[in-house]
């Protein structure tokens, strides 16, 4: 297990979609859904714990292929020192508890097709979380089969997610799992007409501290018509640590006061595989969507798992969730003075509203050992439903400029595909 250390969490930009509706979620419709058949946890007994290595299979497309996932604990997932924070309706916190790591199901491994010859080929990677297990498991994540990322969901959080043309799953006695991938998202462009001012638009272009021309992530996009973040040098990406302290503070953001004094200063950053801690808010409509603050923390869990593929593959990164703070599901008639994000969907309130709000709060937190800190609302704005600062992995405090608060934060609102808006 690799020691948690106060390093970035990368999230650059926003996650943005074109879409044909307001209210749509981030994605375009599924033109096809799966249901994940003839599961089986492939032990003596049908049962596992947290520190359980063993093979997971099951059918899909009716079933026309057998998958196998072989499984280890993600024993970075929950750090030394997790906890929860329950507030209650006026932001303050009611009651701490520890994460026990021996309840947290959370595995990762390797995702396998059988030939027609019974033979198995490694296909890519999996990240489950294991909801029930036995004779009748119950699991939630993603795998990749030939670069074509997998979703798993149950059919009642699917159902809360899913986009309204999409594949409708009957009723049962018992919970199912259906799947989809990303190839079956609908790619075609929407026959509805649209004004010529409604077109592709992301709200991070619309935050001045993401757009200074001497900003280095955006100068560096502007530089490549056809560039992403990952072919930019990490140098680029990681903002400056938390521990800098060249003005005097815990900074290293000037929110928009000479940028390069400030971005790009990767001093401290991993060189070899090393573990972010993470913060995680669940504002009120994100706790209610949910029949249990449990199924929320569960949510939250599963999204982080799969997210966490991305940053270890890609910047040898991995998540741990050290801090989830869980609102009340009953949002409260005004913001509280110590949660003034907690407030339920208006059109009144962007995600940038939020982004700002969250930020400020953050900036309370500089003491947290986390790296970054995460909103999770069901609020979108428009197709937008992800929004965060350039560059500013491991800043812990908040500066305000132009109107904007900048810090290590980010917010994401839910969706079916959530541990890829996170990621």
């Amino acid at each position: 297990m690799f020691s948690p250390v106060r390093i970035a969490w990368l999230f650059v930009g926003a996650y943005c979609i074109l879409s044909a509706f307001a209210h749509s979620e981030s994605r375009n419709p599924l033109l096809y859904l799966s249901l994940v058949e003839n599961p089986d946890i492939r032990t003596p007994s049908h049962r596992v714990n947290a520190l359980s290595t063993f093979d997971l299979t099951f059918d899909i497309h009716q079933p026309q292929q057998r998958v196998k996932l072989t499984l280890e604990p993600n024993h970075d997932i929950i750090p030394e020192g997790a906890k929860i924070e329950y507030l209650d309706a006026d932001g303050q916190v009611r009651q701490t508890e520890f994460i026990d790591r021996t309840t947290v199901k959370a595995f990762k491994g390797y995702a396998w097709l059988q030939g027609n010859g019974g033979d198995w080929v490694n296909m890519g990677w999996a990240r489950i979380v294991v909801r029930r297990d036995g004779v009748k498991p119950l699991f939630e994540g993603a795998f990749t089969i030939m670069h074509d990322h997998h979703h798993i969901q149950l059919r009642s959080n699917y159902m809360q997610t899913k986009h309204e043309f999409d594949p409708l799953v009957e009723e049962s006695d018992d919970e199912c799992m259906v799947m989809f991938r990303d190839s079956d998202i609908d790619q075609r462009k929407s026959e509805l007409k649209r004004s010529e001012d409604d077109g592709p638009h992301c709200p991070a272009d619309d935050l001045i501290f993401n757009t200074q021309p001497e900003h280095p992530v955006y100068s560096n996009i502007l530089r490549r018509n056809e560039g992403y973040w990952g072919s930019m040098s990490l140098n680029s990406l990681l903002g400056k640590r938390q521990i800098d302290t060249g003005t005097g503070g815990k900074t290293g953001n000037s929110a928009g006061v000479n940028l390069k004094s400030t971005i790009g200063d990767t001093t401290g950053c991993p060189g070899t595989r090393k573990v972010a801690l993470v913060g995680v808010a669940t504002d009120c409509t994100y706790t209610g969507s949910f029949n249990s603050t449990e199924s929320a923390r569960q949510n939250v869990i599963a999204a982080i798992n799969s997210a966490s593929e991305l940053y270890e593959k890609t910047f040898n990164i991995t998540l741990g969730l050290h801090t989830l703070t869980v609102s009340e599901s009953n949002c409260p008639g005004s913001p509280p003075a110590s949660a003034p994000w907690n407030t339920p969907c208006s059109n009144n309130i962007t995600i940038q509203d939020r982004l700002n709000t969250f930020s400020a709060w953050r900036g309370t937190k500089a003491d947290d050992s986390n790296a970054y800190w995460t909103l999770l609302t069901t609020c979108n704005t428009g197709s937008a439903v992800g929004l965060a600062w350039l560059g500013q992995a491991c800043v812990a405090d908040a500066q305000s400029s132009s109107g904007e608060t900048v810090s290590g934060a980010n917010v994401v609102a839910r969706t079916s595909t959530e541990w890829q808006v996170i990621a």
